[in-house]
């Protein structure tokens, strides 16, 4: 898997993808008021993020597993991110950190981002898409990798993210005097 914002722009990376479009990109959104940009850890145990439930129409039906979808033609992976929340679940995001790239089980290139709800409020208005989702939920992290239902390629970064291996928050470098 490459991870970081440097493999985000080598030529392998998520422009060549948008380029061919094909491929997918997902990413992991914190419950309002929780986010990525404050800078800080976050306690696993007590922040919940994103979760779908999969519809019987499409690929993995029931599957729990973060919102996120196919890139299409053209698009670029945090493109096809900010689109695709607001297509399965009718929520805005700013999509930050890239957190890395791993493959489908059908070889394709799935990209990885963490984001944050537009909203502060914690109650936000959640409109799945029947045709894709079929409910939506918070949940915490380490809830998410003792459930069966939960996807295999999902519950390795989550793994990951838990072990401290991909950290979510953006970090912040403040200046000193020294520097």
């Amino acid at each position: 898997m490459e991870t970081g914002e440097a493999s985000e722009n080598k030529g392998n990376g998520e422009n060549n993808a948008a380029k061919k479009g094909r491929g997918g990109a997902v990413a992991i959104v914190p419950r309002p008021p929780f986010s990525t940009k404050s800078g800080k850890p976050f306690d696993f145990s007590r922040v919940e993020f994103l979760i779908v439930r999969r519809s019987a129409t499409v690929a993995a039906p029931g599957a729990l597993c973060f919102p996120g979808g196919g890139i299409e033609d053209g698009e670029r992976p945090r493109d096809a991110v900010s689109r695709e929340f607001l297509e399965e679940v009718g929520l805005a995001v700013d999509v930050g950190r890239f957190l890395g790239k791993r493959q489908t089980p059908t070889g394709a290139p799935l990209f990885w981002f963490a984001a944050d709800a537009r909203s502060d409020d914690p109650n936000v208005e959640l409109r799945p898409q029947p045709e894709e989702v079929a409910a939506v939920e918070w949940r915490t992290l380490p809830s998410l990798l003792d459930d069966a239902d939960f996807l295999a390629n999902n519950r390795e970064i989550v793994r990951k993210i838990v072990d401290g291996e991909i950290t979510l928050a953006e970090s912040r470098r403040f200046k000193t005097s020294q520097d």
